[in-house]
Parts: C-alpha cells; sequence; structure tokens
C-alpha cells in the first residue's frame, strides 16, 4: 500500500526550514503548502481550504480534519496526564506530545473526535526536535527513578514515522539517556524505519490490536490485524520490548470464539510482556451524538444504546455541575467481557494484565487485584495504583 500522505499542510513561519519540516514536505511534493504566522487553531481553520470547503456536520469537520496536517513549534510538549475522575483506574502519566490529534485513521470510537477535533479539527504536528529533547532532559533532572513518556495518548506513535522520522530521531536518543524510556502506542505496520535502531530496551512498542472483523469494520483505514501482529513479531525480534492492548473489546455475534481465535493468533506469533484491555466507553459528548458521529454504520449507535454512566454523579474540584465519568456497558456485562479475555489469556502467557480506565469494583470481579495496576503504558512499578481500593 502507498504511504499516507495529507491534503494539505499549513506550516508556522517559525518552523518553515526547519528539517523536520523540510523532510516532511519533500515527502509531500505534490501537497498544497501554506505559511501562516500564528498557531491559534481559529486561523489554521481560516487558513485550510480543506476545512473551509468541509460540510457543515461534526462527522464531515472530523474527517476533513485528518486530512490537513499543522505542522508547529515545539512550545510545551511534555506534561503530565492525570485521570480527572478518581474513581476510575488510570495512573498519571508523562506524555510526550510530538504529534496531537495525529492520527488519520477513522477508527470510529477513537475519543479524539470530539475531545479536541471540536477545536482543534486538523493534525498538528510539533518539530524543532531539539527543544523538544531539552524538555524532556529538564523532566528527567528532577527525578532519580526511571520516566516512561507516552508519545500515543494524543497520537498514533508510527503511522506518520515515514513524514516525521520521530521514530528515527527518539528511540536512539532515548537509548542514551541515564533514566529515560518511550512508549508507542499505534496501530500502524511502519517498523522497517525503526528496525535498525540502537534502542537499548528502551523504547516499548504497544500494539492496538482487536478481533480482526471488528477491526475490519470499524477501524477504518488501519492496517488490518495481520499486518499489526507482524509489525509487532519484527519489533520482538529486533529486541524491542513488546505490549498489546486489547480495547476495546466489542461484543459481537459470537464474539467469544472470534476473540478466542485472535488471542491464540497473537500467542502464536509474539509473546507479549504485558496486556492492557478495555472496551467500549465515551464520554457523554460522544454518547449524545451516538446516532451522527459513526462512520461505519448504525452497529455501533446499537451497542451503545445499552449503556448507562459507569458512576453515580460527582461534584469534581473546580467543576460547575456533577459528572456521572464515562458511558460504558454495565458492570456486569464488563466483567464478562474482560473474565473471558484474561482466561483465554492465561491459556498461552503468565503475562501482566490491566484493565484500562475501569473502577476498582470491576477490577476486582474479573478477579485482578486494583492496588497492583500494572498498564501497558507504565514502565516496571504500580505507581499511580492506589492501596486503598
Amino acid at each position: 500500500m502507498r504511504d499516507w500522505l495529507p491534503r494539505e499542510i499549513i506550516i508556522h513561519e517559525s518552523v518553515r526550514n526547519d528539517r523536520v519540516t523540510l523532510h516532511f514536505t519533500s515527502r509531500c511534493p505534490n501537497i498544497p503548502v501554506k505559511y501562516i504566522r500564528s498557531a491559534k487553531a481559529s486561523d489554521i481553520v481560516g487558513a485550510s481550504g480543506t476545512l473551509q470547503k468541509a460540510a457543515s456536520s461534526m462527522l464531515d469537520k472530523i474527517l476533513a480534519g485528518k486530512q490537513v496536517v499543522f505542522i508547529g513549534p515545539a512550545r510545551e510538549a511534555v506534561d503530565v496526564f492525570r485521570m480527572p475522575d478518581d474513581r476510575m483506574i488510570c495512573p498519571d502519566f508523562d506524555r510526550l506530545k510530538l504529534a496531537s490529534n495525529g492520527c488519520f485513521y477513522q477508527c470510529d470510537w477513537c475519543y479524539l473526535k470530539l475531545t479536541y477535533r471540536a477545536a482543534f479539527p486538523f493534525i498538528t504536528v510539533r518539530v524543532q526536535y531539539d527543544r523538544i529533547k531539552a524538555q524532556i532532559e529538564k523532566r528527567l533532572g528532577r527525578s532519580e527513578e526511571p520516566v516512561i513518556f507516552n508519545s500515543g495518548e494524543l497520537a498514533d506513535s508510527l503511522a506518520m514515522e515515514h513524514l516525521t522520522r520521530a521514530g528515527r530521531e527518539f528511540i536512539p536518543w532515548f537509548a542514551s539517556t541515564r533514566n529515560g524510556y518511550l512508549y508507542m502506542l499505534t496501530k500502524s505496520d511502519h517498523v522497517d524505519h525503526i528496525l535498525d535502531l540502537a534502542h537499548n530496551s528502551r523504547t516499548i512498542l504497544t500494539w492496538s490490536l482487536n478481533e480482526p472483523s471488528v477491526s475490519r469494520k470499524y477501524e477504518i483505514g488501519a492496517p488490518s490485524f495481520d499486518r499489526r501482529l507482524e509489525a509487532a513479531r519484527k519489533a520482538q525480534t529486533a529486541g524491542y520490548p513488546v505490549r498489546i492492548r486489547i480495547d476495546p473489546v466489542v461484543p459481537v455475534a459470537d464474539w467469544r470464539n472470534r476473540y478466542a481465535e485472535a488471542i491464540r493468533s497473537i500467542f502464536e506469533k509474539i509473546s507479549p510482556e504485558r496486556v492492557t484491555v478495555g472496551t467500549l466507553r465515551f464520554e457523554e459528548g460522544f454518547y449524545r451524538m451516538r446516532n451522527s458521529i459513526f462512520k461505519s454504520g448504525a452497529d455501533l449507535s446499537l451497542f451503545l444504546e445499552g449503556m448507562e454512566p459507569m458512576f453515580e454523579p460527582k461534584i469534581f474540584a473546580g467543576a460547575k455541575k456533577p459528572k456521572s465519568g464515562k458511558y460504558s456497558f454495565p458492570a456486569d456485562q464488563r466483567t464478562e467481557l474482560f473474565g473471558f479475555i484474561i482466561r483465554e489469556i492465561g491459556k498461552y502467557s503468565d503475562c501482566i494484565i490491566a484493565l484500562c480506565k475501569e473502577s476498582a469494583e470491576v477490577w476486582r470481579m474479573a478477579g485482578l487485584d486494583p492496588s497492583r495496576c500494572a498498564c501497558a503504558c507504565q514502565l516496571n512499578s504500580f505507581a499511580g495504583s492506589e492501596a486503598a481500593f
């Protein structure tokens, strides 16, 4: 398959001659380029012919935005993510924002659809890699302990590697640091660019995998299950630590047999050191737009009809009204899904298993200890877990 290219590139004047910018544009010789002096979202949208011509529906704007790349300065590329709802187990982690909304795949359940795209309806790529390294060094200098940086929370870490060369830049760099680790989460099979790098096991590659028919229907534009699994095999052969996310588990017809076969295929080909499992969950705004936000058709909307808030309403610090947390399946149904996946994994491996953004109650019901949360995006400890759960 031909590598993806954007339909339009908008570049901040301050990074016009940045080496990453120049490489990016050299790979897109026939793509329109515009230069602007602002990094305001409204000015970027105003400069984009693609976004200006997009139809008015939210879905149309989202799909148009996946064709527009804004190349901007580094700014604050390093920060800490903290889950605002403390009833949901999700340990704090350091983010490395090499890109935001940084994915051209059209996965129907992607939380970025509404979390960012309403305000920033375009892909942002941050360049000035030396400045980003300086920010990472500053963070590492404040810690005697190892620090892992997640580059896959706001982006697919490898999907644009052919354009940004971020992996080729940062993987060897992290390999030489005293206490730094890089976490890359992806659905991409763009690994040939990084297999020859000296990584010193300081970069952890994690693939998001789903049952093949589920992936084909809902993870629109992403490489197939088999292509991702082969990419993971190549990476593991090259010595990279490899982990897996099976997220979201979707209770389609005959889901037990389908997911059992997918798990068997995974462990026949690779030996992931950790697996994180999740199921469908949506913010309230996403849930309320369920009849107009999906490209794959009505099926996903039907799954959402049986959902409910994961928690009772609660007012959090700084909030004006109570929040109920994400919408998902009832706790008993989530436990059934997780319990089955955990048992199937146990047939092949004793690897660490965690649940993604789940309640302590469901952790316990699924047979896991929430005080020992060790997600795929963490390093080696249970840091951030609440022993009080």
